[in-house]
């Protein structure tokens, strides 16, 4: 062991360090400096997974409902060109989804999505449309326009009448409010499907 350290001071016997400069001065007691750790890089949250196209889908839902109602405005507009603004709707959610995701939707997709803005446009209407026709049908004169419609038809008098006291009844009511929501059923979905379907196949293309 030096009797003086590097530092010119004098050591006591059997000293480890120096008492001037802290020099260690023994070979155990010199500790290697370790590098740092590096800390780990903070990872990037990864992106969002949109699930299939359906109700439990909230962009998908929201897109859905809101073409729904712009479907619904544009019928109160002008009814008659009914099926071309459902086939709008179904095209323009595509449109929709695909700029809000990032992703493209196969036909199969577009058609899922065109139907399910159909399903919405059905919900949304079913229920005032079912309020008109129990309006009218609870007027004092349905009867007579029920009596005037049915003769018009090109049945037998005897089979016009049994249709006319059937359909005055409150099953035969329901049962035509019934048949009125299919058809409007199938109206509203089958077109927002095709134009879904047709949106996805021709935006992919893009």
């Amino acid at each position: 062991m030096p009797e003086f350290c590097s530092c010119g001071a004098e050591l006591p016997p059997d000293a480890r360090f120096c008492h001037k400069c802290g020099k260690p001065q023994r070979e155990e007691d010199v500790v290697a400096e370790q590098p740092a750790a590096s800390l780990p890089l903070p990872q990037p949250l990864p992106a969002p997974v949109l699930s299939g196209i359906g109700f439990r889908n909230p962009l998908a839902f929201r897109i859905g409902f809101l073409t729904a109602l712009l479907a619904l405005f544009l019928n109160l507009l002008v009814f008659i060109a009914c099926p071309l603004w459902l086939a709008d709707a179904g095209f323009f959610g595509v449109y929709l989804y695909q700029r809000r995701s990032g992703q493209l939707l196969s036909v199969r997709s577009g058609a899922k999505m065109g139907w399910l803005t159909g399903v919405m446009t059905f919900l949304l209407s079913s229920v005032p449309l079912s309020y008109v026709y129990v309006e009218q049908v609870t007027q004092p004169d349905y009867s007579a326009q029920m009596r005037d419609s049915v003769s018009r038809l090109p049945f037998p008098p005897g089979l016009k009448d049994q249709m006319l006291a059937s359909l005055q009844t409150p099953a035969g009511i329901a049962t035509q409010l019934l048949t009125l929501l299919i058809m409007l059923f199938v109206l509203f979905t089958l077109f927002p499907l095709l134009g879904g379907a047709l949106g996805a196949k021709v935006l992919s293309k893009d």
